[in-house]
């Protein structure tokens, strides 16, 4: 009997191996190329680039990653090849460039191999060139900022961090909020608190100040998002975002995740022509929710460089608010 267990036990524990085997056996194989180049076309050589692959797991019926390294050579080029349930992710690291972060997923699988088979990836490194100190703030993560319950617009010192007087300690109206209402309704015992059919309204102070669009997903690429230096031109007046909360239609809204600006203030002039100003960019679109008739919380991320120079490289390190909490903390990203 004990002879027949063991014997029972050895055929279930080979069929058990057999198959996790098989499993492995055919997942496909992918295969991907990797050209890297600096920001005026050179190679850069040894990028260190981590791959990785998607792999089963069985008892958990989820995947994990199989983690390959490889090295560009001369030409900036190399290759790395692996099975992989459906795609890859990879991550590039250079000492003296910006990370860089993506992903790939194959179109289909020709018997054990997915295609397309050696795809090429093309990839731009971005130097560390000149990252400078700047006032960095994300309100999402940070102090509440709430349209003060105001019909008129409103000043918004991005240095302080607050509304300007008499509304808070801000010097200087950099960004110039206000909330246009058509209808808003309280009902403090449904499903949502507010009904409402609101714009959202930024201007400026000064002649050459201005804001204009950027887009870019920022989902994955360098950590170094949005262009170096800010534009000198083309910069508009004024933008607007909109959003409509009603109890008898989905929520409508003018939000973009792929929304991104650059924004010029505290401009100078002489002869009527610019003299100098102060550039910053915003990561991600500018968001708000309505609370009142006139207020509404304002959600966005900003960098804001006052050197008077048109240099978008911020140095976390080196963020011109100080104090702020380990949760207030803002990246590069």
């Amino acid at each position: 009997m004990r002879n027949i267990i063991l014997s029972l036990f050895a055929v279930i524990s080979i069929v058990a191996i057999s198959y996790s085997h098989t499993w492995a056996f055919i997942i496909p194989e992918a295969k991907l190329s990797f050209h890297i180049v600096d920001e005026q076309g050179a190679p850069v050589e040894k990028a260190d680039i981590s791959v990785g692959f998607d792999q089963p797991v069985m008892r958990d019926k989820g995947t994990n990653e199989d983690i390959v390294r490889v090295l560009t050579d001369a030409k900036g080029a190399c290759w790395v090849k692996h099975k992989t349930v459906s795609g890859v992710s990879y991550h590039i690291n250079k000492n003296g460039y910006y990370e860089y972060y993506g992903e790939y997923q194959f179109r289909k699988a020709e018997g054990l191999k997915w295609q397309p088979w050696d795809q090429v990836v093309n990839v731009v490194l971005r130097k560390i060139e000149n990252p400078v100190p700047m006032y960095a703030r994300d309100s999402k993560m940070s102090k509440e900022i709430k349209l003060p319950d105001i019909t008129s617009g409103v000043g918004f010192d991005l240095m302080e961090y607050d509304w300007v007087a008499p509304y808070g300690k801000g010097l200087h109206s950099d960004l110039i909020l206000k909330l246009n209402n058509k209808n808003f309704k309280f009902h403090p015992t449904y499903v949502i608190e507010y009904e409402y059919d609101s714009e959202l309204t930024i201007t400026f102070s000064n002649r050459y100040d201005g804001i204009q669009l950027i887009k870019d997903n920022r989902r994955f690429g360098s950590e170094f998002k949005l262009p170096r230096y800010a534009p000198e031109d083309g910069y508009n007046k004024s933008i607007s975002a909109t959003r409509k909360l009603s109890l008898t239609e989905p929520v409508k809204q003018s939000f973009k995740d792929d929304n991104n600006y650059i924004f010029r203030i505290r401009s100078e002039e002489k002869d009527g022509k610019l003299v100098r100003a102060m550039y910053g960019k915003i990561h991600g679109d500018i968001k708000f929710y309505p609370k009142g008739p006139n207020t509404a919380v304002i959600i966005f991320k900003y960098y804001f460089n006052p050197d008077y120079t048109r240099n978008l490289e911020y140095d976390p390190k080196r963020n011109l608010f100080k104090n702020l909490e380990k949760i207030e903390y803002v990246g590069l990203e």
